[in-house]
């Protein structure tokens, strides 16, 4: 164990594994992770995470040595937009918004993490068009594992990255060990 806690608030369970698999990249072990489980049927996976963000947002401000990363879709939005979601949300429950000493990573994919799986799958994309599902949660290993030598090892994305993804790399260093 690595001695930090993480909790995961993510809109579906492919955007679940797929982040999963970059921590444990990071040595972060199963146990080190805990995803808040998304309730079947009730609502979208967008509306839940907005609706749990603030309250979360308390929790992990009051322990040590935890992260919350918060992972949801800018969908047709801009990535800023859903951002100025997140932060209506916590002023209408009366949470202070997040800041840069919070522990907290919010990544937003644009258009949804299948772009990012299939740009980092190696095809050229865009963040306007709707990319395939995987057919199994379980392939996004490769894709994981390209992310994270980009992010962590050599530090940078390759050429024709989408914006979101490199946004989401630039929220990375706020995760150490």
């Amino acid at each position: 164990m690595s001695g930090v806690s993480i909790t995961l608030l993510c809109e579906d369970s492919q955007t679940d594994a797929f982040v999963r698999r970059f921590l444990r990249r990071r040595n972060f072990g199963s146990r080190d992770i805990y995803t808040r489980p998304l309730p079947a049927g009730r609502q979208s996976g967008e509306q839940w995470v907005r609706e749990e963000y603030p309250d979360e947002l308390r929790a992990i401000r009051g322990r040590r040595n935890a992260y919350l990363i918060v992972v949801t879709d800018a969908d047709t939005n801009t990535t800023a937009a859903r951002r100025a979601q997140l932060d209506a949300a916590c002023r209408r429950e009366g949470v202070r918004q997040r800041d840069d000493r919070d522990p907290v990573l919010v990544i937003v994919p644009r258009r949804n993490i299948e772009t990012w799986l299939t740009y980092l799958g190696g095809a050229t994309v865009d963040e306007d068009t709707p990319y395939r599902k995987l057919k199994r949660e379980s392939e996004c290993a490769t894709h994981a594992n390209n992310l994270y030598r980009m992010c962590h090892e050599i530090q940078r994305l390759d050429e024709g990255a989408p914006p979101s993804l490199r946004e989401a790399c630039e929220e990375y260093p706020k995760l150490q060990r």
